[in-house]
């Protein structure tokens, strides 16, 4: 997984800082969202290493 530091964060691509943010807001300030809204934003971390995939259990 990689990291960013926050005094580069401005560096980061426009969509990698609202997921960002988004994710602060959802996990930390408990923001509601839909599992659409959520989705999106942590495929995109996900995506570029922020975030460990999330694995849906079958069956469970």
């Amino acid at each position: 997984m990689s990291t960013v530091h926050l005094n580069n964060f401005d560096e980061q691509p426009t969509e990698v800082q609202q997921a960002i943010a988004f994710y602060v807001g959802y996990t930390v300030n408990g923001v509601q969202a839909t599992a659409q809204e959520r989705q999106a934003h942590y495929a995109v971390l996900e995506r570029v290493g922020l975030l460990e995939p999330i694995k849906s259990v079958v069956g469970m």
